[in-house]
């Protein structure tokens, strides 16, 4: 008799349990995008661009999670900060093209002249899965530079 009273509360808690694990495993989205990027925002302004970056660029820092990390440019769109290729450092994005060929660099620094900030699509290489796919990215101007965060979706 107690396990006829037992099972269905067992059986709904493990139901919970499954859909709490599978919403976890759910990509990260726009709100942890622009809750990464403010964070950025907040420590160069309050760091400074030198420790700024350096931060940046720590691939298992505070500003790379999975696959969201910061990107920054500057004015001339060259990369100061991207900790999940780092080989981007130093390189402009002007002139770049995601993989679909469109011009995601002019893209970005067009959105930075005309508003100041804003978002830009394309498709990217998620580092996480190794496929390209759709991004969204959330990007700002602080002083004289461009930081972005982008979100993977799909």
């Amino acid at each position: 008799m107690k396990l006829q009273v037992i099972f269905p509360h067992a059986a709904a808690i493990f139901m919970m349990a499954v859909a709490g694990s599978s919403l976890a495993a759910e990509s990260p989205g726009a709100e942890q995008a622009k809750d990464l990027l403010n964070k950025a925002v907040a420590y160069l302004e309050k760091e400074g661009s030198a420790r700024a970056f350096c931060a940046f660029n720590d691939p298992s820092g505070d500003f790379h999670k999975g696959p969201l990390y910061v990107f920054a440019i500057n004015m001339d769109g060259v990369y100061f900060a991207h900790s999940a290729a780092p080989t981007l450092v130093g390189v402009s994005l002007r002139n770049m093209r995601d993989a679909a060929g469109q011009p995601f660099g002019k893209d970005i620094m067009e959105v930075i002249a005309t508003q100041g900030e804003g978002s830009v699509d394309y498709m990217w290489l998620n580092y996480t899965t190794n496929k390209v796919e759709k991004k969204h990215s959330f990007v700002k101007r602080v002083k004289d530079f461009v930081l972005g965060v982008g979100y993977y979706t799909k």
